[in-house]
C-alpha cells in the first residue's frame, strides 16, 4: 500500500517536465505513511528524493520505507496535530510559485500559512533535528492548525520551502502538477 502509492505519485511526478519548476535546491521527495503511524523510520518516501535529469523529474532512487529523514520527521510531527494527514510534499519556493499556489489555495479549500524563520529560537536552530517540533508548533499556535500547505522563510543555511500535505500521495502530486503547470 504505502509503496504503491508512492510509486503512482512518483510516476505521475515523473511523467511532467513542468513539475521540474517545482523542484528546490534540496530536491523533493513524497512521503506516505499509516493512519496510526508514530515513528519517522516507518515513512515511506523516495529513496534519494526527486532530482531533475535532462528538464525532466526524476527519482535518484525507489520509494522505500525509511527512505527519507526530514519530510519523515516533518509527517510525523504534522500527525500529532492533524492525524488524518498521512502524505506530505515539499516544493520550491519563489516568487512564481507563490503566485500559483495563492491562485490555488483561492480556487479549493486549501489552507496556507507560513513560518517565519527569524523567530525561531536560537536554540532550535543549534543542532541537528531540533527545529521541526518549533515549526508545527509555531503553525498551530499562529493558525489554530496546521494549514494544507505552509512555506518556511529563508533562514541561515536554510532553503525556503512550501510543504503540501494530505491524505493520500496521489492527490497531493496530481494537485502539485496542478501548480507546476500554472507556474
Amino acid at each position: 500500500m504505502l509503496l504503491g502509492g508512492v510509486q503512482e505519485a512518483l510516476q505521475e511526478i515523473e511523467n511532467t517536465p513542468s513539475f521540474t519548476k517545482l523542484i528546490p535546491e534540496v530536491r523533493t521527495n513524497i512521503v506516505y505513511c499509516l493512519p496510526d503511524e508514530t515513528e519517522p523510520k516507518n515513512v515511506c518516501a523516495v529513496e534519494g528524493r526527486i532530482t531533475v535529469v535532462d528538464n525532466q523529474p526524476k527519482a535518484a532512487g525507489r520509494p522505500k520505507i525509511g527512505g527519507s529523514d526530514h519530510m519523515a520527521r516533518a509527517l510525523i510531527h504534522i500527525k500529532k496535530q492533524r492525524p488524518e494527514i498521512q502524505a506530505g510534499i515539499n516544493l520550491r519556493y519563489n516568487p512564481k510559485t507563490t503566485k500559483a499556489i495563492k491562485k490555488h489555495t483561492e480556487k479549493t479549500d486549501t489552507t496556507i500559512g507560513e513560518i517565519d524563520r527569524k523567530k525561531e529560537p536560537e536554540d532550535r536552530k543549534k543542532g541537528k533535528k531540533k527545529s521541526m517540533p518549533w515549526k508545527i508548533n509555531y503553525l498551530k499556535k499562529k493558525y489554530g492548525e496546521i494549514p494544507d500547505i505552509f512555506y518556511e522563510t529563508p533562514g541561515l543555511g536554510k532553503e525556503p520551502l512550501y510543504v503540501y500535505i494530505g491524505k493520500d500521495p496521489l492527490y497531493l502530486a496530481r494537485e502539485a502538477i496542478k501548480i507546476a503547470i500554472k507556474t
